[in-house]
């Protein structure tokens, strides 16, 4: 049986969403724009799809959905998410000038050449330049 499932949409919730949306943006590479729906056309109600967030979409290939926000009570924390970028040495740099906690310096890897850091609310987040 084949499995038509598949991710479409990853959702933190961060105790602090302005700094985590500069770290992603500024440091992690993310386009992403703080927003605030508000009204019955984005679902006043639901709070998943309206309020205070930062979010991209990626369209190209598959699409798929990111978004950060404000934590209601518990955060996201202990999850891995990885990015793909161009030049590790830039990212890396970006990544600490922006706030990043590191936990390893960039390094060889099968993949590619990889680091990794810590957000603040405790996810790793690794970036990877593909070889």
């Amino acid at each position: 049986m084949e499995n038509r499932s598949r991710l479409v949409t990853v959702v933190l919730e961060v105790a602090d969403l302005e700094r985590s949306v500069r770290l992603y943006r500024d440091g992690f590479g993310l386009a992403l724009e703080l927003s605030d729906h508000q009204g019955a056309e984005h679902g006043h109600d639901d709070r998943w799809i309206s309020g205070a967030h930062g979010a991209t979409t990626w369209t190209t290939g598959a699409f798929l959905h990111f978004a950060l926000y404000k934590s209601k009570g518990q955060t996201t924390s202990g999850a891995q998410l990885s990015f793909e970028v161009e030049d590790i040495t830039a990212a890396h740099g970006r990544a600490i000038g922006a706030g990043a906690d590191v936990v390893h310096e960039p390094r060889r890897e099968p993949w590619g050449t990889s680091a990794r850091y810590l957000d603040p609310d405790g996810n790793t987040i690794e970036l990877t330049e593909r070889s």
